[in-house]
């Protein structure tokens, strides 16, 4: 029965089947492309926000804010800020 199946397969099958296979394998590259793209994205949006908030704390403790203060507005660990 296997065998009269097969035979009655046609060449517009067999292609069709062969471009879905290539169509999904191109789809899952893109998607995993896509996601090392946003993490990469979103370490860097982190490591930037980072970056200023750590500019910021450092003119407002030459400006003579409070440590307190500089963690209220930069949300900084106490301990990041005095070692500033």
């Amino acid at each position: 029965m296997a065998v009269d199946t097969l035979a009655n397969i046609t060449q517009d099958e067999i292609e069709y089947a062969r471009m879905t296979t290539l169509l999904k394998s191109e789809l899952d590259w893109q998607s995993r492309e896509v996601g090392a793209r946003r993490k990469g994205l979103r370490e860097g949006f982190a490591e930037g926000h980072n970056k200023a908030n750590l500019e910021n704390a450092q003119k407002m403790k030459t400006m003579g804010f409070l440590a307190e203060q500089i963690q209220a507005v930069t949300g900084l660990p106490m301990e990041t800020i005095t070692q500033l």
